[in-house]
């Protein structure tokens, strides 16, 4: 799930910028702007998106890794047996 929130914040940025670059006019017109605003929006979801998924599969690792700690093992007592 990693891998395709970070492709996904890459070409949001890529979109972004492109139309930043093509909007029509310098005082920015109301689709220009409108435009740019949900574009600004979906690459902040997929950034915030993409952090989450990250910390929350590190965090859930780390608890994995905590909880399968298995202790020491016991040497057998092989002496007694034959």
């Amino acid at each position: 799930m990693f891998y395709p929130l970070i492709i996904a914040t890459i070409i949001a940025v890529i979109i972004e910028q492109l139309i930043r670059r093509f909007a029509d006019s310098d005082p920015q017109s109301y689709s220009d702007a409108r435009a740019i605003r949900i574009s600004m929006g979906v690459r902040k979801f997929f950034y915030r998106q993409t952090w989450i998924v990250n910390f929350l599969w590190f965090l859930g690792y780390l608890v994995i890794m905590f909880m399968n700690r298995q202790g020491p093992q016991q040497m057998p007592d092989m002496i007694w047996q034959g």
